[in-house]
């Protein structure tokens, strides 16, 4: 698993293009009432996490117990620490398994209140979205930093992945300049299991190191 120095890995959500060009064929006022509540939770819901991180009236640990509660409204952590976990669950007695969910929940708020702390002093804005399927979507806006006047290099591009389970909006994933966090980070705890005998209870402890790692570099 990479290191919490190494947490940019991510990996090219594989199919994107071809999703554009399934969508293309659809009308655009359907797509638009499709995707227009997704495009809404990214812009308010991002911003106001960077919102967050900028406010420095607030001490570091209530800044950062803040915008863990936050991201944890935000984030489908079950789905993506399942995801992420894979065959392994189907072996694993179910006390283990709840003890990963856990310890991945944590790294999971922890790695993503990290990847927007570099971004606090930008502002987002969502430039569109596709409808991957129903209730499935992928949001795509740019980090546009304020304070740096216009020097012909383009803001760097976030897209997100929104599902709708029930009528609630999660984010199961996102990434920055084409290559997502959940998509590699699979990779990586697989490579852990592979390389630790299929051992859930080491990979949960190896996330706690993990997140105390990148909850110290944020204080």
């Amino acid at each position: 698993m990479a290191s919490a120095n190494s947490t940019k890995i991510f990996f090219q959500f594989c199919g994107a293009a071809a999703l554009s060009l399934a969508l293309a064929v659809l009308p655009s006022a359907g797509r638009a009432q499709d995707t227009s509540a997704a495009q809404s939770y990214v812009q308010s819901n991002v911003q106001t996490a960077l919102g967050i991180l900028q406010d420095t009236s607030l001490s570091a640990s209530v800044r950062r117990d803040r915008i863990h509660a936050f991201l944890l409204s935000l984030l489908d952590t079950q789905r993506i620490a399942l995801f992420m976990l894979g065959a392994a669950q189907s072996t694993a007695s179910p006390a283990a398994v709840a003890a990963y969910n856990e310890a991945c929940r944590d790294f999971m708020v922890a790695n993503y209140d990290s990847k927007l702390g570099g971004y606090a002093g930008q502002t987002l804005r969502v430039t569109g979205a596709i409808q991957h399927a129903p209730g499935d979507y992928i949001v795509s806006a740019v980090l546009v930093d304020p304070s740096v006047s216009a020097n012909g290099k383009p803001p760097p591009e976030v897209d997100f992945r929104i599902v709708d389970e029930g009528g609630h909006l999660y984010i199961v994933d996102a990434s920055i300049e084409g290559v997502w966090l959940a998509l590699a980070e699979h990779d990586d705890f697989q490579g852990f299991l592979n390389a630790h005998n299929g051992d859930v209870a080491a990979l949960t402890a190896h996330l706690k190191d993990m997140t105390a790692q990148l909850n110290a570099a944020t204080n």
